[in-house]
């Protein structure tokens, strides 16, 4: 079954936050294609409700299995630590669906 994993998170630090996006994006799409993932969605969001705009990136995954394996995978380290080192207000959702 497939799986959706969905991260909103603000920036904090643009410039270091460069470095992930632009930056890292050819390391990050091919750890996430290794776990057969693809991005499905990515950018601002405007709140529908209150105030205020995130970035939202979805991605879809096999299953929760592979998901989790490209968050936790040795190859994606650096790039995962320059985006936790940039942003706030971080929130993840794993959410298993149909194709």
């Amino acid at each position: 079954m497939a799986a959706y994993l969905i991260l909103s998170y603000d920036i904090s630090d643009p410039d270091r936050f460069a470095d992930y996006n632009p930056g890292s994006l050819p390391a990050i799409r091919e750890t996430i294609a290794a776990h057969g993932g693809s991005v499905i969605f990515g950018g601002p969001a405007d709140f529908l409700r209150g105030e205020g705009k995130q970035n939202v990136v979805g991605v879809k995954f096999p299953d929760a299995a592979a998901a989790t394996a490209w968050l936790d995978d040795p190859a994606y380290a650096e790039a995962k630590a320059i985006r936790l080192e940039s942003t706030t207000d971080i929130t993840s959702f794993l959410i298993e669906g149909r194709d």
